[in-house]
């Protein structure tokens, strides 16, 4: 009985979640998870790409995974035609097809906190982060990615610039940036790159709102010839959020032409209750954000849901279950900036769980595994407020 109770469960979680990229017909943005898991798993940590479709240019949220996220990816032939992915002609083994991937479509960084399983992918994958100066001499020529974009805005005079081509920005709040360079990129727990010209940082204002391609070291009228190209229509503000002793971000993003709205967080939620002395109040700062949202243009949230109901409450660490998942979605409804009538449901927006935690040290008691079982119990409190809860699958595209 428990067998097929868990199989018609997966049948519906499969049926009933978009998990595969078809067209995206009705959608204008997609996310593509490189990790969607909490831990232990050091090949699928919290990452996603992000871009408007049309676009093959991507900005990382988190970098827990890279490498093994774009492998998988790239693995399915038929996105990489869809998305327009073009390879040099040498570019013929995996690992080769991987690395131009790094280099050529994935454009900056926006880390959300620096604990290892958000950063651990960018420091593995910085050694071919990069595009060299030669690679404009490539024939046939390669008119996709970070190359179509500077020769599209860029000065033909200044396209052999070292810098201007090897350089990537990793943006955060100031506490997420200073914890980079001071313990990953230091010359001690690894080569200093951005010293090296490799990457600069961009350190955000809380609260300041961005033009997205602001990020990204161009010059004004570089950014003017983009025109309504993205990332340059999309405007993203960053909020800090609380993760048990520590300051972690969500990041609001905004299309400026249409103003349908996104927002990213990385991990937050409930202190444990026997840490002493934590006075972030994670709930106050959701609601600041939810503050700012348009309830009828929010397209999509990504939200952390770390572990079960079962996880005790002393256990968390400043992260969620399905229990305290749903009513801070719920508060969205009485905190953002509503419709007329009122929106009384979350029916139109998708909620893309991620974070989730091995069940390693816990003895289930049926066959589910952890993320049918956490999709299972986001879903029995999701009958009023009605939003479309994805269980992300690394390298499967997703439609917002």
């Amino acid at each position: 009985m428990k067998d097929t109770e868990g199989l018609l469960f997966l049948l519906l979680l499969l049926s009933s979640i978009e998990l595969k990229y078809v067209s995206c017909r009705d959608s204008s943005y997609i996310t593509i998870p490189l990790g969607t898991s909490g831990g232990l798993d050091d090949s699928d940590l919290s990452s996603f790409l992000l871009t408007k479709k049309g676009s093959n240019l991507f900005i990382t949220f988190d970098a827990g995974t890279i490498w093994t996220g774009v492998s998988k990816f790239l693995a399915n032939k038929n996105y990489v035609r869809s998305f327009n992915i073009v390879f040099p002609q040498w570019a013929t083994q995996e690992d080769q097809q991987i690395a131009w991937f790094v280099k050529n479509y994935i454009l900056a960084y926006v880390i959300g906190h620096p604990h290892l399983d958000h950063v651990a992918g960018l420091v593995e994958a910085s050694p071919e982060d990069y595009l060299p100066s030669g690679v404009l001499n490539i024939h046939p020529p390669i008119e996709t990615g970070l190359l179509a974009l500077l020769k599209h805005i860029i000065d033909p005079i200044l396209l052999d610039s070292k810098q201007i081509l090897s350089k990537k920005t990793i943006v955060g709040l100031p506490n997420t940036i200073q914890a980079i360079k001071d313990n990953l990129f230091n010359n001690l727990i690894w080569p200093n790159l951005p010293d090296f010209g490799r990457y600069d940082y961009y350190t955000m204002k809380e609260g300041h709102s961005y033009d997205l391609m602001e990020l990204v070291f161009l010059n004004n009228s570089d950014r003017e010839n983009l025109g309504k190209n993205f990332p340059n229509n999309v405007e993203i503000k960053p909020f800090p959020t609380c993760h048990n002793d520590m300051m972690s971000t969500a990041f609001l993003l905004t299309d400026k032409i249409t103003g349908d709205q996104i927002v990213f967080f990385s991990d937050t939620g409930i202190p444990s209750e026997n840490v002493i002395g934590i006075t972030c109040d994670y709930l106050k700062r959701i609601r600041i954000i939810w503050q700012s949202i348009h309830i009828n243009k929010l397209k999509a949230i990504f939200l952390e849901c770390s572990y079960t109901n079962s996880q005790p409450s002393t256990q968390l660490f400043g992260h969620l279950r399905p229990k305290d998942v749903i009513p801070v979605l719920a508060e969205l409804i009485d905190y953002g900036i509503q419709t007329t009538p009122k929106t009384m449901n979350l029916r139109h927006v998708k909620l893309v769980v991620q974070h989730i935690k091995p069940m390693a040290n816990q003895s289930p008691t049926t066959n589910f595994s952890v993320r049918q079982l956490i999709y299972k119990e986001l879903s029995e409190s999701n009958k009023f407020l009605g939003i479309q809860i994805i269980i992300p699958e690394q390298g499967e595209p997703i439609c917002l």
